[in-house]
């Protein structure tokens, strides 16, 4: 796979030991660290546990270099979150230096308190108000405002990458199916081209992008929204699209909604497509 992916997160990563990320707390982030320990959870990211005094502390998030999230756009989107006055926040913890996030290799670490709890088995009673109640924060200073991630000319990168061999696992494979909805994506590109330009720059709200049953977290008596990397001034309906899809009542523009489900399948159709039409 490209350089840049690190799907398999249920191992530990060929590059950096706990030695390592002991040792990058401990400079970064708490002198009195003793042990770090990989946990196999999460996808897209290496996270491990870190102790203070043989107690679980801290929880540190290693992410890849990715398009969609760099060092810049976690940072801001840390340091937003950070900034919000909202009790449901569970935010990423500043370092010695007074940033959120520190490189370790071609990787982003940030960390965030330990916090002892469980995930619901289903999206909870109070997710409406939890995100209404962010809606209506101000927009922390250093937010970023959302733009699509899908490219103007996906329907031609697609062909392009038809004309290469697909040839790891699962290539041929993927490739047929690339090729018998080709038209069919095309034409969700154009739909979603169209929907993107009736977005409104001026109603943006904070949005956490992914509020869905596996970023809440049951802990201290409430509920916490948990993993603020996507954080963007966006459309209500960034955040709304889980509710709508969950069948709760509340007030959306369908056009937005369809606007999110279109970028979200997009991107996973292009990103899926380029990773297994090369070596992985």
């Amino acid at each position: 796979m490209p350089p840049w992916f690190d799907g398999a997160v249920l191992e530990r990563p060929p590059d950096v030991t706990d030695e390592e990320v002991l040792g990058l707390v401990r400079r970064f982030w708490e002198p009195l660290a003793d042990a770090a320990e990989h946990l196999a959870v999460g996808w897209g990211a290496h996270h491990w546990r870190v102790d203070v005094g043989g107690e679980p502390t801290l929880f540190l998030t290693l992410d890849p270099d990715l398009p969609r999230h760099t060092q810049a756009t976690l940072e801001a989107a840390y340091a937003s979150a950070a900034s919000l006055d909202l009790p449901f926040v569970w935010p990423s913890l500043p370092s010695a230096d007074g940033t959120f996030t520190a490189p370790l290799g071609a990787r982003t670490a940030s960390v965030t308190g330990w916090l002892e709890g469980t995930r619901p088995g289903e999206s909870v009673a109070d997710l409406p108000d939890l995100l209404a109640a962010l809606h209506a924060a101000p927009a922390p200073a250093t937010a970023r405002a959302w733009s699509t991630e899908i490219p103007s000319d996906l329907s031609a990168l697609l062909r392009d990458l038809l004309q290469r061999p697909w040839t790891g696992p699962l290539g041929p494979t993927a490739r047929e199916l690339v090729v018998e909805h080709l038209s069919t994506v095309g034409g969700w590109a154009r739909e979603h081209a169209r929907l993107v330009a009736l977005a409104d720059p001026s109603t943006y709200v904070v949005t956490h992008g992914e509020p869905h049953v596996r970023n809440q977290w049951l802990a201290r008596g409430r509920t916490w929204l948990v993993d603020w990397e996507s954080l963007l001034l966006a459309p209500r309906e960034r955040d709304l699209a889980t509710l709508v899809h969950e069948g709760r009542d509340v007030d959306h523009d369908p056009q937005m909604v369809r606007l999110f489900d279109l970028e979200w399948r997009l991107s996973e159709i292009w990103s899926f497509a380029q990773w297994l039409q090369g070596p992985h």
